[in-house]
């Protein structure tokens, strides 16, 4: 059966940016537009195989949380986009999810020494067809 590709708004809650005017880092929130999606017309055949889908989705912190952009290594970048590359370089870029996943949180642990305010904790979720054994991207 088809299966909407929306997906429902998160309440992130207020946020007081005069709190935050001397902070190192500020949240910074995109609101994305719907995009239009088209479902298989139903006067197609359709099959009763299901596709075996491994998907691997990484987000840089929980619902609740946002994610921080600080001075890093000489310029202003995401704490988890900067944990991600390095932790795919620490792998050789060739590295398991799980392994990757302690590569990241003892990156970004680092990163807490520096900037007192690195508060987000990543998120790996997994299809049920993948697992922790497998390789985060294949070249």
């Amino acid at each position: 059966p088809d299966s909407p590709a929306t997906f429902r708004k998160v309440d992130r809650g207020y946020v007081e940016y005069r709190k935050l005017e001397n902070f190192i880092s500020r949240p910074r929130f995109l609101e994305l537009p719907p995009l239009p999606v088209q479902h298989t017309p139903p006067q197609l055949p359709r099959s009763t195989n299901l596709l075996a889908c491994t998907l691997h989705c990484f987000s840089g912190c929980r619902l609740k949380e946002w994610c921080a952009e600080f001075p890093i290594e000489g310029t202003v970048q995401g704490a988890f986009s900067w944990a991600f590359l390095k932790a795919m370089a620490q792998g050789h870029f060739h590295v398991g999810i799980y392994q990757f996943q302690q590569f990241m949180t003892n990156l970004l642990l680092s990163l807490k020494t520096h900037f007192k305010h690195v508060d987000q904790q990543p998120v790996v979720q997994l299809s049920a067809d993948a697992s922790l054994q497998d390789v985060v991207l294949w070249t």
